[in-house]
């Protein structure tokens, strides 16, 4: 018998399942990853295996489709399975591609948020309920600006006005990056994209990788345990 797995798509090279798919396989999943960047299909029918999906970050717009082919493919997917119940989790673009296939609006911030940033509980949750405020690592300049039909916003940043929504009972937006450590931040500064050129870096000693590295205790402290809440629901459902 195959076990309950995590389908993650991976948009782009430098931004992988990491940490999240670390600490989902602590609790019992198996990971796959459709690495969509590379040219490896969507699927349009979930394998009965695939418990949840998670749609990752990446540099491009969640509407770039004239670049990037598998976009459309990818918020297709995202819509089926919401409306087959499903659990999703959207990162970063994820969120994006996540927020425009269900319904709602993608803008560009007046302010891009790059670095350690912390948001604001809005409303409660039975599974993304962080305090008062959490730290989050943040890289982007878009987000949902309009949320979907039904969809309930838990939290917000002073530069966001949409840091994580849920829709129905399982599926979550986070427009920040629970995945990345200092790691992964620095292979992002070492290749920067359009949000990362625009970013006005005066005042900051250290790179944004030393940041993030010297708090990934404090990450890992509020992150982990919310995504391994959510696997574990996930994990519920699949034996129910």
């Amino acid at each position: 018998m195959t076990a309950p797995t995590i389908l993650f798509i991976q948009n782009y090279a430098t931004d992988p399942p990491h940490l999240v798919g670390r600490w989902l396989m602590e609790i019992g999943f198996n990971v796959e990853i459709i690495r969509a960047f590379d040219g490896e299909s969507i699927p349009t029918e979930l394998p009965g295996h695939v418990k949840g999906v998670i749609a990752l970050g990446g540099a491009m717009g969640a509407l770039d489709d004239h670049l990037h082919s598998w976009l459309a493919p990818e918020r297709a997917l995202l819509k089926k399975v919401v409306s087959e119940d499903v659990p999703v989790i959207g990162i970063c673009l994820g969120a994006q591609l996540l927020g425009a296939a269900l319904g709602g609006e993608i803008a560009r911030l007046g302010e891009n948020e790059i670095g350690l940033y912390e948001i604001t509980q809005v409303a409660e949750d039975a599974i993304m309920s962080v305090g008062p405020t959490a730290l989050t690592t943040q890289w982007h300049e878009d987000y949902v600006s309009v949320l979907p039909e039904g969809a309930t916003l838990l939290a917000k940043s002073e530069t966001c006005p949409t840091q994580i929504y849920r829709v129905g009972q399982l599926t979550y937006g986070l427009q920040f990056h629970p995945e990345a450590d200092g790691s992964i931040v620095a292979l992002w500064e070492n290749k920067p994209d359009n949000a990362f050129q625009n970013f006005e870096k005066s005042g900051i000693d250290s790179t944004i990788a030393e940041t993030v590295t010297a708090r990934e205790s404090d990450l890992e402290l509020v992150w982990k345990p919310l995504i391994q809440k959510w696997g574990r629901e996930v994990l519920a459902r699949s034996i129910g």
